[in-house]
Parts: C-alpha cells; structure tokens; sequence
C-alpha cells in the first residue's frame, strides 16, 4: 500500500495512456509512420511509469540484491530508448522521412552509450550502487544521463529552428514544451533524490502531442501550412448559418501542371511553399487561409473591402516576382482568383457560392490580366 501510494502518479498516469491508446483505437487513428512512432512512444512511457515503481520495490528488502540490482539497471537503460524514440517522432514531424530515419540510426546513439555505461558501472561505480544491505545510492556519474539524452533533445531543438519555415507552428510549440519540460524534469529528479517527476510529466506530453500533432492533421495542411479543406467546409457552413457578411476568394497558380512536369515534384512543392508563406504573411490577420486542394486556395475575408483585397494579392504576386528575381524561385508564379463578396442578407448556399468564385477564377485566368 505504501508504494502504490509513493507511486499513485505513475499508475494514475500509465492507465490515462493506456485510455488514449484505445480511444485512438476505436477511432481508427492508427495508421502512419507518425502514428506508429506514436504508439511506440506511448507504450515504452507506459512501460518506464510502471518499471519506475519496481526500481524501488525491491529497495531494502532482505535478500532481493539482484532484483533490486536487475530493475534499477533496466530502468536507466530504457529510459534512453524514450529519448531515441521522442527525437525520431520529432524529426519525422519535420522532415517526413522514414529512410532519414533509418540513415540516423533511429537516434540509438543514447541508447548505445548508455548501455555502455552501464556495463562500465558494473565494474567500476559510476552511476548507481547497491550495498551489501541492498540499498540503492547513485553516483556522480548518473548525471551523465540526463546530460546525454538533453543533448539529443537539443540537437532536435536546433533541427525545428533551422527548418522553422518548412514546419507548422503547432508542431515547433510542441517541440519546444516537449523537450523542455521531461529536460526540467530530470534533472529535478536528479539532482532531488526521492522526487518522481519525469515519467508523469513525459506521460502529460504525450497526451499534448496526441492533441497537437496528431490531430493538427485534421486541422491544417501538412504541405503548407494552411487551413485544411476540412476546415474551410466547416467554417464557411458556419458564417453562412450566422449571416455573416464577408469576402470569399478563390486563388489557383497558373500553369501548376506544366510547372510540375518541367521542374519535378518538389520544385512543385516549394512554389506551394513559397504562396502559401505570402498569402499568410498578407492575410494574418484574417481568420482563414487555407490550401482547398491541389494549387487551389481560400480565403475567407472579414477585415478587408475588394479594394483592399486587389491590394494585397498584388502584393502577393509582387513578392512572388521578388523571390524569382532573387533565384528563391526556379521559376515565375502567377495565378488567377476569383470572389464572391456576401452580405448577410444573402440566401446563397455554400455550393453556389463555391461555384461562382471558381467561375469568376477561370474567367480571370483565361484574361491573363490578373484581375476581375
């Protein structure tokens, strides 16, 4: 009774992981490399939560040296397979490639060296002991640990800063409270003997990442950035059932397939990129810019009159101009746009007025002006 109540947190903890393992379940959320990473990080938490409380079970009880021995020598060792695991799920969310992964080892190298060190304090004491008694004491060198799997987190910190632009900022805060916060935490429970902070904190993130990362899918366009189309569905249906007036726009990249088959894929890609970043840069202050599908894009616009909206676009295609002047660009990018502009007195249905943007769009891009 009196572990189960030194523990309560970690039991608590590892049952509310095991809870979103199977709501996840039930939802179907389970495919992907990302998700896979997931549920391996998740389950390896769950595992180090309950390995935790049988490090100390065994802690002074007559006759169980080895056990005690056994236990605090696979919790130290473990506990680095969580950082390897935490540093891949990270660098996939920002690179997106399982074969980068398999080129870095998966991040194993805290795992190896600790290991290493480990089989060093079975000869020579350097990160924990146990007496003759069996009582568990650490050494000096156990700070070696949380010293070797920060290093790691930070070198992930350094990844997210140098690739900021490329990556959703949902997933930089995510990155940034994950690594800080299980960093805090070890060192605590390092450096306070007796405090068991760092599995129920790592637990919390999970939990975070699962509703930051996870379902930021859901939310926002992996490619871009953008708003997804999903959200731009559910959030016009909304302003239409408010009677709410605003601008609603259409934009598409001309000649996208042609830019596609002459420079490749990815250059395809960054022209995406590269719109997208102006779009948000001249329309932050709206409430949604999103990617509809392919190289079509929406905004919803509430701040702005027709003339303001001209105004910018033309900023947005001066920009565009800028960087492909500057060799940003392999090539030029010009696109098209359509609107249709709603006052709440309007009884336009979602569909109509879809429709009439993307043919006010076409009629633009058949001009070759610029403008409607």
């Amino acid at each position: 009774m009196a572990l189960f109540l030194t523990f309560d947190i970690n039991f608590f903890s590892a049952l509310m992981l095991v809870i979103l393992y199977v709501t996840m379940r039930l939802r179907r959320d389970t495919t992907g490399t990302s998700n896979r990473l997931f549920f391996r990080l998740l389950w390896v938490t769950v595992f180090l939560l309950l390995l935790e409380v049988l490090s100390w079970a065994f802690d002074g009880v007559p006759d169980q040296n080895k056990l005690n021995y056994f236990f605090n020598f696979a919790f130290a060792w473990l506990t680095s397979s969580a950082t390897c695991l935490l540093a891949s799920y990270i660098d996939y969310h920002i690179f997106g490639s399982y074969q980068r992964l398999k080129r870095r080892w998966f991040y194993l190298h805290p795992f190896i060296i600790t290991g290493l060190l480990l089989l060093i304090n079975k000869f020579v004491p350097l990160i924990f002991t146990i007496s003759p008694d069996n009582i568990y004491s650490r050494e000096p060198g156990m700070f070696l640990l949380p010293i070797l799997n920060v290093s790691v987190f930070l070198y992930v910190c350094l990844l997210a800063y140098r690739q900021r632009k490329q990556v959703q900022k949902e997933v930089l805060y995510i990155i940034l409270l994950y690594v800080s916060f299980p960093a805090m935490a070890a060192f605590l429970q390092v450096a306070l003997f007796g405090v068991f902070i760092l599995w129920p904190t790592m637990a919390m993130m999970v939990v975070l990442t699962y509703i930051f990362l996870e379902t930021v899918s859901t939310s926002k366009d992996y490619l871009t950035g953008l708003l997804s189309r999903q959200r731009i569905d559910s959030y016009l249906e909304y302003m239409l059932e408010q009677q709410r007036s605003f601008i609603f726009v259409m934009l598409d990249l001309d000649d996208f397939k042609t830019i596609n088959d002459r420079y490749g894929h990815l250059s395809g890609d960054l022209a995406l990129q590269a719109f997208s970043n102006s779009l948000l840069k001249q329309f932050f202050d709206e409430k949604l810019v999103g990617r509809y599908a392919g190289d079509e894009f929406v905004l919803v616009l509430e701040k702005v009159d027709v003339e303001g909206l001209k105004a910018k676009l033309q900023s947005v295609e001066k920009e565009m101009k800028t960087q492909y002047e500057a060799g940003n660009l392999e090539f030029p990018i010009h696109f098209s746009y359509g609107f249709y502009e709603r006052e709440a007195k309007d009884h336009i249905s979602y569909e109509n007025m879809i429709s009439l943007a993307d043919e006010r769009m076409y009629s633009n891009k058949r001009s070759h002006k610029g403008e409607i």
